[in-house]
């Protein structure tokens, strides 16, 4: 009976870490996401928390392991089109700009984007605008 249990334990087990529910998470690609390397998001511009004088443009660099169709930004809660262009490094530069300028207030600039691996990154950062 205990011989039985046993094996019924192992097997149910067996089936949960196959199906990915017992893993740590499910890839966007839909299987198991055991560990993976996270995209990163750099060189932002205009800087975190940086002061200007009006905002309209912005950029930053995402590293070689960014999947290019996942990365998504928005301005103030707003998703803003993105121009993304592969460097020789493979690594992604990634332009956007707003239709019309802020020229006062604070900006809430929000990046996202998953890793060719599955993991998925978050960036956000402020800019404030005007005097």
């Amino acid at each position: 009976m205990i011989k039985n249990c046993f094996v019924l334990v192992a097997f149910l087990s067996s089936a949960l870490l196959s199906s990915g529910v017992l893993a740590a998470g499910v890839s966007h690609h839909g299987g198991p996401l055991l560990s993976c390397d996270p995209p990163q998001f750099f060189d932002v511009s205009p800087g975190k928390d940086a002061r200007v004088s009006s905002f309209q443009n912005f950029g930053f660099t995402a590293s070689d392991n960014t999947e290019r169709d996942t990365v998504k930004v928005w301005v103030n809660n707003e998703p803003v089109p993105v121009t993304i262009t592969e460097e020789r490094s493979g690594r992604l530069a990634v332009r956007g700009g707003l239709k019309e300028s802020v020229t006062k207030g604070r900006v809430w600039i929000k990046v996202t984007g998953d890793s060719k691996d599955g993991c998925d990154q978050l960036l956000v950062w402020n800019v404030y605008v005007g005097d």
